[in-house]
């Protein structure tokens, strides 16, 4: 049998390891005597939540911290033959639902379970659902029997259904339990982890029943190793000891001194100098251990931390204990402020040692900031160089409400110097529009809320997870109103207040959407009929069906089926001299098939379409067949004289597309309107003697409607 134990958030050491412990000897107490002198102890799979959650506090002290204690002492606790394997997740990355890794395969050392266990780190995400599955699938559950006990403070946050996987992995398995224990869980989140326990046969305990599991406990202990047979003497019991770089800071690894004293007779009774972590066995009783630390800075000042503790019978204890380094920090912020308003901050600390204020949330660690600010840059920004002076700065406010925690945080190592707590209010926004549009209407929006710096509303389409669409947005007016532009396509939408705030990469927080109201969009109509042949570069004359505010609509002659406008034939209706419906632009001059579309503006939706042939203007061009260098050139034309037409002279080798280059000359421009006439171009210089062409070219995508060649001789 196998069985899986997953600690995921603690209240108090005292009851969290009682806890464990009846827990555990639950898994391999025999159900009959038979069963005791037969079974060996079944394997476990410790799963550690090393998720972001875990840097709340219970009594000043990191969950994290509490939790890695109160699990190495079970780990110590086991017996020699107990297979044991540890798992950990949101250890390695933030908001990633896969971090979930087997650190210690079942039967590992216990060494190399509590070297993996002492390196963790609160970081990420709760899989709570894919760990059980990870640890279930480890211990091979289809093929032999598997339970596991799960110790959580609530659901996990990375959209898995648990009861329905419990349910899965019930089915699934050979024999498959899942005991669940929750500590300081709501009674939703209560709910939820009963769920899994029942759906796997399994039992759930809420946190507050720890004392009766401790008197439970105490009475089914005795079938460990703690007391010597026959004399009934108590024994020594392991203690651990480890100190960390203040409260939730890194593992001190040398350079410590360790005194422990029992505390009712003052005796010293264990000492160790210029180590890391240390190790003793003691008898049961209340001591108090000083660690002593000469490793911080260039040594010159001996930094210290002490704890009181009691070693209860039959119980391993680890402590650690935090290294205070002297480092003295006042801070103090405002009570509230509403979302996004951002607020001032006042402080005096070592902020000559990299150190940086920021706000988070409570379980945010000491790398995770919504926002957050140098104050070595901002002591410099005010002039105030005494580091006893307090200083005052601004800092943004997060955009959602709860309460929050602004921390001074030293940098190296990272670590929290000092903490407020702060209410963030209800900015109470709210938008009024209507429950239906147009598209490519002007929509007049109602807002109002506490509105700050760059905030907008915007229209986009319903469900879209980011915030705001661009091109669809639109500034604040102070008198409670907004003017929005509506989408072209039609569907359901939603018009929304977002709140712009400062820039961060921390989720929901920059360009937070804190109002909401629905609309639909209906689709719009139009009509437009034009000729179904025209010549190239020509006007052509077109009446169109309006739908209402037309006057940013524009119509254009395009490839079939195109979905944006021909630039090079359009026109807007704004600027159209339109008489009863009907107005007249220029077509394009490249021959081909084409089609009259009407676009819907904003949003350039084509919504009318009529299909046009374009055929090639007529012209023609008249050039002496043979010149000398240097003589004058004499040019008769014909054609249709559109604007910006002209004649040029290049040599008969250049491609027409490439014919603007150094070696052309651009002979004259023909005047609009006047569609024949002769121009004689004095003293034209060519480059080389050779064969030329004389080429009429239109002004509007440069086509050539006609050329002559001219021979060049010395």
């Amino acid at each position: 049998m196998g069985a899986i134990t997953i600690l995921m958030r603690d209240e108090l050491v005292k009851e969290l390891l009682p806890l464990l412990l009846l827990l555990y000897l639950a898994l391999l107490w025999p159900a009959s005597p038979a069963l005791a002198d037969n079974d060996a102890p079944e394997d476990m799979i410790l799963i550690l939540d090393a998720s972001g959650s875990m840097w709340g506090q219970i009594d000043g002290v990191n969950k994290i911290v509490i939790a890695k204690d109160v699990v190495e002492g079970l780990v110590r606790g086991l017996p020699p033959e107990q297979g044991l394997g540890f798992v950990a997740y949101g250890h390695r990355r933030e908001g990633d639902c896969k971090d979930i890794e087997t650190l210690a395969e079942v039967g590992a050392g216990r060494d190399g379970v509590i070297a993996s266990l002492r390196s963790l780190t609160a970081r990420g995400k709760t899989p709570l659902s894919r760990s059980v599955e990870h640890a279930a699938r480890t211990l091979d559950y289809t093929r032999q029997a598997a339970s596991v006990v799960v110790v959580s403070d609530g659901l996990e946050n990375c959209g898995v259904d648990p009861c329905e996987l419990a349910r899965t992995l019930e089915e699934q398995g050979l024999d498959f339990t899942v005991h669940v224990v929750g500590f300081d869980v709501s009674e939703q989140e209560r709910q939820g982890l009963t769920c899994i326990a029942s759906e796997t046969g399994g039992t759930f305990v809420a946190a507050d029943n720890a004392e009766e599991l401790a008197t439970a406990l105490s009475t089914v202990a005795g079938a460990g190793a703690s007391y010597s047979e026959g004399s009934g003497a108590p024994v020594p019991s392991q203690l651990a000891l480890k100190a960390t770089v203040l409260s939730g800071g890194p593992l001190i690894q040398s350079k410590l001194s360790w005194s422990v004293t029992a505390k009712e007779s003052g005796e010293q009774v264990f000492e160790q100098a210029n180590t890391g972590s240390a190790e003793t066995e003691l008898l049961p009783g209340v001591y108090t251990a000083t660690a002593s630390w000469t490793g911080w800075q260039d040594g010159s000042t001996t930094k210290t931390g002490e704890l009181t503790f009691e070693i209860k019978p039959q119980q391993h204890k680890v402590i650690t204990i935090p290294i205070d380094l002297g480092l003295n920090v006042t801070l103090d912020v405002p009570d509230s402020t509403p979302e996004g308003v951002g607020f001032d901050v006042t402080w005096t600390g070592p902020d000559d040692l990299g150190a940086y204020i920021h706000v988070a949330s409570s379980e945010d660690g000491p790398r995770r900031a919504i926002y957050l600010l140098s104050v070595a840059k901002a002591r410099s920004d005010t002039g105030v160089t005494e580091l006893s002076s307090p200083v005052t700065a601004s800092l943004g406010a997060p955009s959602t409400e709860g309460t929050y925690e602004v921390r001074y945080v030293l940098d190296q190592p990272r670590i929290i110097l000092a903490r407020k707590l702060l209410l963030v209010t209800d900015g109470n926004f709210a938008i009024q529009a209507p429950e239906q549009a147009p598209v490519s209407s002007t929509v007049k929006v109602a807002w109002s809320g506490n509105a700050t710096a760059g905030d907008m509303v915007t229209v986009i389409a319903a469900g879209k997870d980011k915030a705001f669409e661009n091109g669809y947005t639109s500034k604040l007016n102070p008198d409670g109103s907004a003017e929005l532009v509506m989408p072209a396509d039609p569907g359901d939408y939603e018009i929304r207040y977002v709140l712009a705030n400062g820039y961060t990469t921390y989720p929901n927080t920059q360009y937070a959407v804190q109002a909401v109201s629905p609309i639909t969009l209906t689709p719009v109509t139009a009509g437009i009929r034009g000729p179904r042949e025209a010549i190239g570069g020509s006007q052509v004359e077109v009446s169109v069906d309006l739908p209402a505010d037309w006057e940013d609509d524009f119509v254009s002659i395009v490839q079939p089926g195109a979905l944006k406008h021909n630039r090079d034939s359009w026109i807007t209706l704004s600027r159209a001299e339109i008489e009863e419906e009907t107005f007249s632009f220029q077509a394009p001059n490249i021959e081909g098939d084409y089609e009259l579309v009407y676009f819907l503006a904003p949003g350039n939706s084509p919504i009318a379409r009529q299909p046009i042939t374009i055929s090639r203007a007529a012209a023609r061009v008249d050039a002496p067949a043979s010149i000398r260098m240097g003589e004058d050139v004499t040019v008769r034309y014909e054609g249709p004289a559109y604007s910006k037409d002209r004649v040029i002279i290049t040599p008969a080798d250049e491609p027409d597309l490439k014919m603007w280059g150094w070696g052309t000359r651009y002979g004259f421009g023909i005047p609009e309107g006047v569609t024949q006439g002769t121009h004689t171009i004095k003293n034209y210089t060519f480059a080389e003697p050779g064969q030329y062409e004389v080429r009429y070219v239109t002004g509007l995508q440069h086509q050539v409607l006609a050329r002559a060649t001219i021979n060049v001789v010395e």
